[in-house]
């Protein structure tokens, strides 16, 4: 009881505060959010046959429709090409169901993840030809490593933002052969040093990492010390998937990390695993503006805006595990401004 009302006390107190916006003349902004892990199987592939492509994100999709650039992580191929390999756990989605991604806005398609080799190299290769297609941006997977490691780079509004993905770091395997297919996964030096060679031809640097271990609240050191040392080396946002739950938010050195955004379309069933956020900001001249966050719940495999009381739980929950507390937030409407104790 005593925990409950210390949770509601502190739910008030992070919002009590109201935001009132400025607003900008300037038209060079580029309108941002990213989205968390994204199933397309199992579950979420057998409701989408009974009720539709339009089913599993009509709820929440016009908050992403009017951005920008939405940027998801897209668990597993989307493709009825290749063998499965031998595995507990092995995803692939129906190729149409691309269009849940269009459908929804998600136009930036993070493979770096440890499914979108589930059925191999020519369900890998489909993928990313189909993810085309549909005029999305598929980034952080390739026939070989050189491509995996290429960007996506958008010129937009007069600004240029670049967009890499990785496996978290320290890899998981002692030596990766540079001609092998699959998710990015070169050495960590390697990865910073692509983002020096392109730091000075562009506005901002965004990172998509799939790291961390699943279902655990807190990062592991490793990823605080990855996401540092790439701030160091001229990253200007770090998103974070794969632990299936929300972690903490952090701001060194002036920017951003989000640890994870947990499970944005997924069929587990814990509570947690159902629990996510969506991250907005906007990028402009002056740098990376207004960040704030959205909470949402999946319920019945689909994903929509959480309930009063759920984004209540949610907000505190990040609030305790962030930046030893140093994060809070400042609501206004449905939407929780992020702000940081200097």
């Amino acid at each position: 009881m005593v925990n409950r009302k210390f949770a509601i006390f502190l739910f008030i107190f992070i919002i009590i505060l109201q935001v009132s916006l400025p607003t900008f003349s300037s038209e060079k902004f580029i309108k941002f959010s990213a989205v968390g892990d994204i199933l397309l199987d199992r579950g979420i592939r057998m409701v989408i046959g009974k009720k539709g492509q339009d089913y599993p994100l009509k709820e929440i999709d016009f908050y992403l429709l009017n951005r920008d650039l939405v940027l998801g992580n897209l668990e597993g191929p989307l493709s009825e090409r290749g063998e499965a390999l031998k595995k507990k756990y092995i995803f692939r989605g129906d190729p149409s169901d691309v269009a849940v991604l269009k459908k929804a806005g998600i136009n930036l398609i993070s493979l770096a993840n440890n499914h979108i080799m589930d059925y191999g190299n020519l369900a890998l290769i489909a993928t990313i030809e189909n993810l085309k297609n549909a005029r999305l941006n598929p980034f952080g997977a390739g026939e070989n490593q050189e491509e995996a490691l290429k960007p996506v780079i958008i010129h937009k509004n007069g600004l240029t933002l670049s967009f890499f993905a990785s496996l978290g770091y320290p890899l998981q395997i002692e030596k990766i052969d540079p001609k092998a297919s699959g998710p990015c996964q070169v050495g960590l030096d390697g990865f910073i040093s692509a983002l020096q060679d392109i730091r000075d031809q562009v506005d901002f640097i965004i990172v998509s990492l799939h790291w961390g271990l699943e279902y655990e609240a807190l990062p592991h050191p490793h990823q605080i010390e990855t996401a540092h040392r790439l701030i160091d080396n001229g990253v200007d946002l770090i998103i974070g998937h794969h632990p299936h739950v929300i972690q903490g938010i952090e701001k060194y050195r002036g920017k951003y990390i989000l640890y994870s955004l947990g499970n944005f379309l997924f069929d587990q069933h814990g509570e947690e695993e159902k629990e996510s956020i969506i991250f907005s900001c906007d990028f402009g001249e002056g740098g990376l503006l207004f960040p704030n966050i959205i909470p949402i719940e999946i319920i019945n495999y689909q994903t929509k805006s959480a309930s009063e009381e759920k984004a209540g739980k949610i907000i505190t929950k990040i609030h305790l595990v962030s930046d030893q507390g140093k994060i809070f937030f400042q609501k206004n409407d449905d939407k929780y401004y992020i702000k940081e104790i200097e």
